[in-house]
């Protein structure tokens, strides 16, 4: 660990990030294991990487202590153990970790104080987020912020997202951000879940339909879980983005999650509306325009009326109609005529008429 503490200190002097320490939650096991743990840049590695600081078993509020009613302390052995490992004073980052543990009846007295003098960079609007290595921030990490933040399925305008949010996502180590994404997701209710990972794996990408991005719940399940099982595994393969993982044969804790929660949820339930939209799509899936009828050519429309171009052309509407009933009388299969041309004759006259209006 000191060496580690070592090299993180000696690259603070040329530009490197300061280690943060952060509160792990183990993801899988039950009941819940916790731990603090620091995020470091290595040089070597050129990646973030993590180290266990301290483990806290599954009860932290156990180094928690009341000297009254309205205030907290932390275990002094705690503090000082820390403050050794890291080589500064971290009292107050430390007492930000362990507030959610704290008795919820202190909380309440205590919080119009205890986040008073925390502060927010400031970001030009159009600013560019970059890590201090020239890296954006990953598009999953954006597109599950978003989610977070927005509730949105349809993400057009998720590389818009406000410089102040985005700023969050950088300089990290992979561990370190899973577990802010860990500890953001439990505000999710249990019919968002499966919208936020559509949204968060772009899975609309894979689908043509002018509602893939807000309405989700309306396209063929099958094909969503196929595009989720396609690009969950791309995530998995991709070694840009899992920073110090070694082992690519098992999948990490945190994409086994993922791959339950998927499939153990289900979309928002669809509206009436919806539900009549995807039952008309599905019925006339098949649907034509009608083909259309072959125009009949001048040189017909003379043959059939038995008259000159110039008579017709020069002929009124009530003329037409004239000389359309006196052919009628011999062609209308009901006086003996023939069908094919009682009909050509009718769609003759139609055409003389049109060309009226």
């Amino acid at each position: 660990m000191s060496s580690t503490l070592n090299k993180s200190k000696s690259l603070k002097e040329h530009g490197a990030p300061d280690p943060t320490i952060y509160l792990f939650r183990s993801v899988l096991t039950r009941p819940v294991r916790y731990s603090l743990r620091l995020s470091y840049w290595d040089s070597q590695q050129k990646s973030f990487r993590t180290s266990l600081l301290l483990d806290l078993g599954m009860e932290p509020a156990s180094f928690l202590h009341y000297p009254n009613a309205s205030c907290f302390h932390l275990d002094t052995d705690l503090v000082y153990r820390i403050e050794k490992l890291c080589g500064r004073d971290m009292e107050s980052e430390l007492e930000q970790l362990f507030w959610p543990f704290v008795d919820p009846t202190v909380q309440r007295k205590m919080e119009h104080f205890f986040f008073r003098g925390s502060t927010q960079g400031h970001f030009r609007g159009r600013q560019k987020l970059l890590s201090f290595t020239g890296q954006p921030a990953h598009s999953f990490d954006k597109r599950r912020l978003h989610f977070l933040r927005f509730g949105s399925t349809d993400q057009g305008r998720v590389f818009q997202i406000p410089a102040r949010l985005e700023a969050t996502l950088l300089n990290r180590s992979r561990d370190e951000l899973e577990q802010y994404f860990l500890e953001e997701e439990v505000r999710l209710r249990d019919h968002e879940l499966k919208s936020y990972l559509y949204a968060a794996l772009n899975l609309q990408q894979h689908f043509s339909e002018s509602f893939a991005g807000s309405i989700p719940q309306a396209l063929p399940p099958e094909k969503i879980d196929e595009a989720f099982l396609h690009e969950f595994c791309l995530l998995n393969d991709n070694r840009e983005f899992w920073q110090e993982r070694r082992d690519y044969t098992r999948l990490p804790a945190y994409l086994i999650r993922y791959l339950i929660l998927f499939f153990d949820s289900s979309f928002p339930r669809q509206r009436r509306g919806f539900a009549q939209a995807r039952e008309f799509m599905d019925d006339h899936r098949q649907f034509r325009w009608p083909e259309k009828k072959d125009r009949v050519s001048k040189d017909e429309i003379t043959t059939i009326f038995e008259e000159s171009e110039d008579t017709l052309r020069k002929a009124d509407k009530k003329e037409i109609t004239r000389l359309y009933r006196q052919k009628a009388k011999s062609l209308h299969p009901d006086k003996g005529g023939d069908h094919e041309k009682f009909v050509r004759l009718t769609e003759a006259y139609e055409e003389l008429l049109r060309s009226r209006k």
